[in-house]
Parts: C-alpha cells; sequence; structure tokens
C-alpha cells in the first residue's frame, strides 16, 4: 500500500512539473517584449545570388540622320531587359538586343536601361545625350586662274602676261591661240581654236568638295566656215590625265555644242553641271572639231 501511494505522489509531482514547463514556454513564445529570441526563417529552397546583373550601354549617334541614336548593350547576367529614352519612349526586351530611338528634336535627354536577372534582381545604369544638329561645312570652290584669258591687261596685246599658261597641257594637244577680234570674247580677249581641231584647253584646278554637284559655265562662238560639216565645241569636267586616250574612261561631266544649234557669229551662253564624285581635284578640258571655235569667261560655282 506504501508503494502505490508514493507512486501517486511521484506521478503527481511530475505532472505538475510537466505542466508548469508548458505554461512557461507558452508565456515566453506569446511575450512580444522578448525581441533578442526573434528571428526569420528562409524561404524554402533560396540561395545567394552570386552573379548579379550589371546594367550598361554605350550610345552612338547614326552618321545619316543626327536625331537616331543606337545604343549598344553592354549589360552582363541579365535577362530582361527596360530601356527608357528619355523623350516618353520605352522598349522591353529579353534578348539584349541594342537600343534605337529616333528623338524629336534637339535637347538633352537621359536614357536608363534596367537589367534583371531570373532571380529578379535588378541593375541599372543612366546615361545623357545631347542631340544637336551638326553644322554643314561649306561647299568648297575651286578658283579658275586666266577665266577669262585676259592677260592681266585691260586692252593693249598682251605683253608679261600669257593667260595661256594655266591651260597648257602639251601632251594632249596644243595650247589655245588668243584672239581679240569682236564678237568672239568677252572683256579683252578670248581663247581660239582654230578648225583643224589640234588645240586644246586643259586646266587643273583643286579644293572641290568631294560628291557635290557644280555648275561651269562660260560664253562660246563659231566662225562658221565655208564648205566645212557642222563644227562642235565640247567642255568636260575629268580627273587628271596626261593622254587624250585616258579622256573616255576620267570623264566625270562632258557636253558639246554644234554650230547648228547656236553661237554662230556671235557669244552665246553655255553650262555644263557634273557631280566631283570622290574627288577633291579636278580638271576643265576644252576642244573642238572641224570649225574655228571661241570659248570665254569661265565660271565655276556650286549647287545646293
Amino acid at each position: 500500500m506504501k508503494n502505490i501511494s508514493r507512486l501517486k505522489k511521484y506521478a503527481s509531482h511530475k505532472l505538475m512539473a510537466i505542466l508548469l514547463l508548458v505554461t512557461c514556454v507558452s508565456l515566453v513564445a506569446c511575450d512580444p517584449s522578448i525581441d533578442s529570441l526573434a528571428f526569420d526563417l528562409p524561404e524554402a529552397n533560396s540561395q545567394e545570388d552570386l552573379t548579379p546583373p550589371e546594367a550598361v550601354f554605350s550610345a552612338s549617334v547614326n552618321e545619316d540622320n543626327y536625331l537616331t541614336y543606337t545604343f549598344a548593350n553592354e549589360s552582363t547576367n541579365a535577362t530582361s531587359y527596360l530601356w527608357d529614352y528619355g523623350d516618353g519612349n520605352t522598349f522591353t526586351d529579353d534578348d539584349g538586343e541594342d537600343g534605337e530611338n529616333t528623338y524629336p528634336a534637339e535637347g538633352t535627354y537621359t536614357i536608363t536601361l534596367t537589367a534583371t536577372d531570373n532571380l529578379g534582381v535588378s541593375s541599372t545604369y543612366s546615361e545623357q545625350i545631347e542631340v544637336i544638329e551638326p553644322e554643314i561645312p561649306q561647299t568648297l570652290v575651286p578658283e579658275i586662274l586666266e577665266a577669262g584669258f585676259d592677260n592681266g591687261d585691260s586692252g593693249d596685246a598682251p605683253v608679261e602676261i600669257d593667260s595661256r599658261d594655266p591651260w597648257r597641257n602639251s601632251s594632249l594637244g596644243s595650247v589655245i591661240q588668243i584672239t581679240s577680234s569682236n564678237n568672239y570674247h568677252e572683256g579683252s580677249y578670248g581663247a581660239k581654236l582654230p578648225k583643224e581641231g589640234d588645240r586644246v584647253g586643259y586646266q587643273l584646278i583643286g579644293e572641290f568638295t568631294p560628291n557635290k554637284f557644280y555648275k561651269l559655265s562660260f560664253k562660246y562662238a563659231f566662225r562658221d566656215q565655208i564648205d566645212t560639216e557642222n563644227g562642235s565645241i565640247s567642255v568636260a569636267m575629268v580627273q587628271p590625265m596626261e593622254s587624250i586616250d585616258e579622256l573616255e574612261d576620267n570623264t566625270v561631266g562632258t557636253i558639246s555644242f554644234t554650230e547648228d544649234v547656236a553661237g554662230v557669229g556671235t557669244m552665246v551662253s553655255g553650262s555644263l553641271t557634273f557631280n566631283s564624285g570622290g574627288n577633291t581635284s579636278l580638271a576643265i578640258f576644252f576642244f573642238n572639231d572641224a570649225d574655228e571655235a571661241y570659248i570665254d569667261s569661265f565660271e565655276i560655282e556650286a549647287l545646293e
């Protein structure tokens, strides 16, 4: 009987101890004032982002349109990209393509690229550009020496200056003659080409702007020789050459006039429009055929 009594007493004490422990644990867990025991549980299967994305790009202006810019995407470790071009235009991309935008006007714009990876981590990079219309360089207009064949003289016979000098090229033909005959020149003198067609004028002039249109103007006339076929006078713009055989391959523009069209017995106007191509230097080349011809008053101008 004593043993049974002891067992009941022991069980009673043990039960009280367990109840007291449960009560203490409950009090501790529910007590918000015990901050030192607070902690966060990690999300399931979470891991540290060891290769976070980095957003970066470089900007370049389009050579043909100053309002259009290309942005080379140089970001790393990202899977999606958001472009903000700073003018209200945006673009979302999942392939890492370069950005491109055409701006409405001159101004300063801030471009922002946000690069994000599969873990939702983002990187942002911004850069400013200044959109400015470039200045258009002035088209160069070369100088023609002795364009009026006046020998630097106001009316007397040529003595000190020979206006044929800038027009000489012995490998292409004999040098032009100079005339002061009425109706065949402007000013004091003009260039004369005998009917045999064995004389030419050739002058290399420089300082052309490449790929620009120019207009070469001049005055010309024919003598109207009797019992000859209709004569002609031709004016060409050519690349530098040393032989008449090179004319076909070196010509960038040419025009011919015949005596049955105009210019018989009096000076009339002629012109040649040409493109300088890739050249900075070209030559004026003129020659005649079958009739005595005259040419004078060369001028050159750039066309818009």
